[in-house]
């Protein structure tokens, strides 16, 4: 692995039920950049999140972040490993009983030793981020959705991680609240100098504030590169998803017999 790349994926294989997931994956993701993690639904690529952070072991290959192998860890070790990583949930999974000021501040007392003023600082540094310091004795059953992925987003940089994780982070969201979290996902990543992995199904926005992209179907990496470069791609299967388009090599139709044969048989119904 390079100097250049956090995290490093290699002939990754994972089923789950026995069904396969994953048959060697590839894929490195750089420092300081965000990297987009796409394709259809069904794929793994939350999956690939929770692998990535050691919440789920592979059948073979390996997930390197930094210069630990996730999955040779101790327990010990793979607690450390995960304070130097951050997740915003698709849900946003704050702690319905806590406030606002209290869930942002749940990661700092769990992993540190820092007085209050200390720690009362740094929330309101991290909600000052995101827009919502005023809201900070707010419940969480008082806030919009949009208000608590924003929260969620400053519990998920409260320890200042070398690596965010975003899972759907533009799911059920209006489009202002969607364009106030494109911008700080941007703004984030480059004023806190962390690296970036998005999962997402949102194409648009995903691919304006991506470096890199990589696409995965069928097991594997089906394509990677620049957003300008997957928009030009010639595999109709990219073509396909990154156009959005109904039909093509994943067909709008289930298989079945044909349509005028099965209209003119003769009924089944008794």
């Amino acid at each position: 692995m390079s100097d250049s790349t956090l995290v490093s994926v290699e002939n990754l294989h994972f089923s789950r039920a026995g069904r396969p997931i994953f048959s060697g994956v590839d894929l490195e993701i750089p420092k300081g950049r965000i990297t987009a993690i796409m394709g259809p639904s069904g794929t793994g690529k939350t999956t690939l999140l929770k692998l990535i952070a050691g919440q789920l072991t592979p059948d073979s290959g390996s997930v390197h972040v930094g210069e630990d192998n996730v999955h040779r860890l101790s327990r010990q070790a793979l607690f450390r490993m995960r304070r130097r990583m951050g997740m915003l949930f698709q849900s946003g999974a704050l702690f319905s009983d806590l406030s606002v000021f209290e869930n942002v501040a749940f990661p700092i007392r769990v992993h540190t030793d820092l007085p209050e003023h200390m720690i009362r600082d740094l929330v309101l540094i991290k909600l000052q981020a995101v827009g919502l310091r005023g809201a900070r004795d707010l419940m969480p059953a008082e806030l919009s959705g949009g208000m608590t992925r924003r929260v969620a987003l400053a519990r998920a940089i409260a320890l200042d991680p070398d690596l965010i994780m975003y899972d759907e982070p533009f799911v059920g969201q209006d489009p202002i609240s969607m364009g106030v979290l494109v911008t700080l996902i941007r703004r984030l990543n480059s004023a806190f100098n962390m690296t970036a992995i998005v999962v997402s199904h949102d194409i648009k926005e995903t691919l304006s504030i991506a470096d890199h992209v990589y696409v995965i179907a069928d097991g594997r990496v089906m394509a990677s590169g620049s957003p300008a470069s997957l928009r030009e791609a010639q595999d109709p299967r990219v073509s396909q998803f990154i156009q959005g388009k109904p039909d093509g090599p994943v067909p709008f139709h289930y298989p079945s017999k044909n349509f005028y044969e099965d209209i003119l048989a003769p009924s089944e119904v008794s």
